[in-house]
This record gives structure tokens, sequence and C-alpha cells, in this order.
């Protein structure tokens, strides 16, 4: 499925050159970039090791955190103690705090592995996924920051308690983050030894520029991951080192509040029971084009996708057979007016 996507410069800080590579290598990939393989769903804070291949480099205390669509208290979708969020794609995303102007600047980092060594010498690109959300009312997040950054490194990275890591990342992001829906970050890089790890984060001891987005007095800057991906690259930059992926510009960044510019509705349940009465699941939606409509079982396996107004699932699986009665999940990407897309998603009942 597509989102909508910006892409923005990437500034090269130190450690990389740009040469020509001939030969391309599809090997190394990262590692649950999707966050869909856990280890048990998410409901307390701090949780991010329950996805596979990801790691906390600080204290148990200063742990990113994963969500996930099936996921209970702490741990639940869409509604976090943080932010309204939809992942981008599939059920599971993390979040971390880059930044906290409390407790003396305390930084967080996420830790992610590629599935073998990057071969040195070669271009990749790198891409992932970043959201700030719906801030909710008695959330304390709703900082912008500029000076994000990714750090490659042999095995992963050490945080000292919750202090900053006072090393150069390898590629900042040198405008002010901050958005409430999806943006799409891509770089392309020469990989100058055969790391095995990345680590999103602020680095050094200046915390960049600091802004208020959101609210009277929030205190920290808090950020979304999802579909985390590196492929190999041949788009080839100069040696100063930035992909031009869109204008320099911090983004327009527009509230979508679909309760009142449009009108959505989905069903908690249905009966396909064949009585002609309420035999079929779906949105029912104006002024809104549906881009994909899913449906998933409880362990994550998609029984049902639809878009336009090919929408109506009638409780079977995608092999055709009746599905059994229980709760799923069901997951709406909608185009609103503006050309932008918004994520929507539940659980409904279904009874026979």
């Amino acid at each position: 499925m597509r989102m909508r996507n910006s892409y923005h410069f990437m500034r090269v800080l130190t450690g990389l050159g740009f040469t020509i590579v001939p030969l391309f290598c599809s090997a190394q990939v990262v590692l649950n970039g999707g966050f869909e393989q856990v280890d048990d769903y998410p409901s307390l804070p701090g949780s991010i090791e329950l996805a596979e291949h990801w790691i906390s480099i600080g204290t148990s205390s200063n742990a990113p955190d994963l969500f996930h669509v099936m996921g209970s208290a702490a741990g639940d979708l869409p509604e976090t103690p943080v932010a309204m969020v939809s992942p981008f794609q599939g059920l599971g995303i993390a979040g971390f705090s880059p930044y906290n102007l409390l407790n003396d600047g305390r930084r967080q980092y996420l830790c992610g592995a590629f599935s073998d060594a990057l071969i040195s010498g070669q271009r990749y690109q790198m891409t992932w996924n970043m959201t700030n959300g719906e801030v909710t009312t008695f959330s304390n997040a709703g900082l912008g920051l500029s000076g994000l950054g990714v750090r490659f490194s042999h095995g992963p990275m050490q945080q000292a308690d919750d202090a900053l890591i006072d090393v150069a990342p390898h590629f900042e992001y040198s405008q002010i983050f901050y958005n409430r829906e999806w943006q799409q970050i891509s770089f392309n890089f020469v990989a100058h030894e055969a790391w095995s790890h990345f680590t999103f984060g602020l680095f050094g001891s200046a915390p960049g520029e600091v802004t208020v987005e959101h609210g009277e007095n929030p205190s920290k800057v808090y950020c979304f991951v999802d579909a985390v991906s590196l492929v190999p690259s041949d788009d080839f930059s100069s040696d100063e080192g930035v992909s031009l992926r869109g204008p320099d510009f911090k983004p327009d960044v527009s509230v979508v509040d679909l309760t009142s510019e449009s009108t959505w509705f989905v069903p908690s349940a249905f009966t396909p029971n064949g009585d002609g009465d309420n035999d079929v699941f779906r949105p029912i939606c104006e002024n809104v084009l549906i881009q994909s409509f899913e449906v998933y079982s409880r362990w994550g396996q998609m029984i049902f996708s639809g878009s336009g107004d090919d929408v109506n699932w009638d409780g079977e699986n995608t092999d055709g057979s009746p599905v059994e009665s229980g709760s799923y999940v069901w997951k709406l990407n909608l185009l609103d007016p503006q050309g932008q897309i918004v994520s929507k998603s539940g659980s409904l009942s279904l009874i026979r």
C-alpha cells in the first residue's frame, strides 16, 4: 500500500565517501523493519525488545516502546499513552523519545540490525517512515526537533543510563521534524565499513533546534517509526552528499479530522449467516476514497483486502472458506479531499 510520502534532504557528516560501485548485492536487509515479528503483544512501556531484532541500548527504564494493534494497556493502537496513531503498514510500530527537556535532556535511541554486514564500498538506500501522531490532551509530547540522525556501527551501540551518545551521526536530518501524518525519509550512502547495526536518535551534546508544535507546555519529542528498509542503490550523488528527493523546507502540516471534514463509519460487528441481514462487513465513507481496507486475524494474518468500492467482506478467508466466529482487526486507509492519507484501525466481532 502507498501512503503520502515526503522526501527530504539528508546531510552527510563524517566517515563516508561516495564512489561508483558497479556490482550490487541484495543480501542485506533490515531485520523485522515493520515490527511485525513479536515474541508477545506489548502491554507495558519500554517493550521494544518484544520485537525481534530490535534492541534497547540503554537501561531498561529508558527503553523505546513497541505498539501493536493486538497489544493492550500501554502497548495498543491506535490510542497510545503519547498520541493517536495507526501503523504505516501492518500491525506494529516502534516509538521513542530522542530528547526530553526534563531529566537533564534525557535521550532515547532506537537500534536495529541488518541481516548481514554491509559490504564496504557498496551503495545503499535506507528508508523509514516517521510521525509524531495526533498528540492527546494529557500527553507531554508536542516538541519538534532538528538534528535527528542515523549512526551505523559494528554491533549495537552502548548508552550509559539515559545519557547522550557523544559521537557524530553518519547522517543528520537537518530540518525540524514534526508531522502528524506519516512522512517517508530516504537517503543514499556508500558503506565505509562492514556495519551490522544502525541507531536512530539525537547524537552529540547539542540538542539542535527545539520548537513547541503542540500543547502549552510540552516537555519531550516523541517519534513513531515504521517500515524501515535497506536496498542497494544506483542513485549517485556528489561528494557533498545530499540525495535530492524534494524541496528543502519544513513540510506543511495540516490537521485532518475526518469526523468533521468527511463522513466515515466502520461497524463493530456483523453476522454472515446467509439470512440476508447484516451479512457483509464494510466501511461506510463519504467524500473520501478508500485506498485500502484490510481485515486481520488476532494472530496478524491478513484474511481480506480490498479498495475503492470493492470492500465488502463476507466473512470468508482468502481461500473462500468461512472463518470462525470471534474477534478480528480491521485497518482502513483513506484519501481525503486534500489528497492526504489517513489511517484508521479497530476491532470487530464476527457472529455466526
